[in-house]
């Protein structure tokens, strides 16, 4: 196609209507970056925007409050737990599910997949019922199992759906050399699907990030993580601080999302393709 019939199929009307709509989406999303972070900035008191001045001030309350560090902490903490745990899981369970089950693989793949069906009031007070029976509730122990819960199915997608897509002769062919069924995967298969399974982690580590009523349900009193902070503290008030903590946040998961597609460019530039070299005496 020339560069004047695509510029002529970009003029035409369900094309550009399709392009008004996409960048009319994409501004929706941004919008709300474009006002939080300069407003984190605001010297006043009150949740602004335009903000009247440049202020570190709300950034200083953040890191000076005890409340906030404890509660990003453990959000760290659980979330990392959880992007470990789930994406574990996730990884056998995928590789059951493509390579050894045969039958009742649909019934156990509803099972594993339930969570994103069930609404999470009813998820949560059954994982609560579950905890309260193992006096787990109100212990990191509990809510990393109620949040490992809720992030496998993330987990067993996206892995499963590298495995399907994944040429199994390539660890046939390392099996036929030698390598025992273990090392073949940990060798070829996993090392191949290394970006699906960072992918599941990262899903994992903002399921569990994000959760608020299952910490409530498991987490007890004196257990507060980010989110839930966050939203108890604008029930009562409403401050910069949001704003500020907000901030962080959006700027880690882009720092996340752009050290991951660096991680994959990397990985693609080091995969370089095999060719096949006619030297003398080896192909006659």
């Amino acid at each position: 196609m020339t560069s004047r019939e695509k510029f002529l199929n970009f003029l035409n009307p369900v094309n550009l209507l399709l392009w008004i709509v996409l960048i009319g989406v994409i501004v929706f999303l941004l919008m709300p970056l474009l006002i939080v972070i300069p407003a984190s900035f605001s010297p006043g008191t009150v949740l602004s925007f335009p903000p009247e001045g440049l202020s570190w001030r709300w950034y200083e309350d953040f890191f000076g409050d005890d409340r906030w560090i404890d509660a990003a902490w453990l959000s760290i903490r659980l979330a990392l737990a959880t992007a470990f745990c789930a994406t574990l899981i996730g990884l056998l369970a995928a590789v059951a599910l493509t390579r050894f089950i045969k039958s009742g693989k649909g019934l156990i793949r509803s099972l594993v997949l339930s969570p994103l069906i069930v609404p999470l009031i009813i998820t949560s007070v059954g994982i609560y019922y579950v905890m309260n029976e193992l006096s787990l509730t109100s212990s990191f122990q509990g809510m990393l199992i109620g949040h490992t819960v809720l992030a496998l199915p993330f987990a067993v997608i996206i892995i499963e759906s590298a495995l399907r897509n994944y040429d199994v002769s390539l660890e046939e062919a390392a099996m036929s050399l030698g390598a025992g069924r273990l090392r073949a995967f940990w060798l070829i298969t996993f090392r191949i699907i290394l970006p699906s399974i960072l992918a599941a982690a990262v899903a994992a580590f903002i399921t569990s990030w994000d959760e608020i009523l299952l910490v409530i349900f498991l987490g007890g009193p004196n257990a507060q993580t980010l989110p839930l902070r966050m939203f108890e503290f604008l029930s009562t008030q409403v401050r910069p601080t949001i704003a500020a903590i907000s901030s962080m946040l959006i700027v880690s998961l882009f720092g996340v999302i752009a050290i991951y597609q660096l991680l994959r460019w990397q990985g693609s530039r080091k995969r370089k393709p095999v060719k096949l070299v006619d030297e003398p005496g080896l192909l006659g």
